[in-house]
């Protein structure tokens, strides 16, 4: 094998990082888009009750400690 330390860099530059990993995990078992989990990470939107049902199953935590700004008053 005959690899570069500068291709060792950029191969691992190419990587997602663990947020984006995150993304996209949560964006395929939602199927959403990664906008839509970044506008619930930011608190820009809620997803609706069954998304933070099967997130919340998905995380083993309830839907309230989840998204504790959206608690239905």
């Amino acid at each position: 094998m005959n690899t570069s330390f500068e291709s060792l860099y950029l191969e691992a530059k190419n990587q997602p990082t663990a947020a984006q990993q995150f993304i996209n995990e949560v964006a395929a078992l939602t199927h959403k888009t990664e906008a839509t989990v970044r506008n619930w990470i930011s608190g820009r939107q809620n997803p609706d009750d069954l998304t933070k049902n099967v997130l919340a199953e998905h995380f083993h935590l309830s839907p309230e400690v989840l998204f504790p700004n959206s608690v239905k008053q």
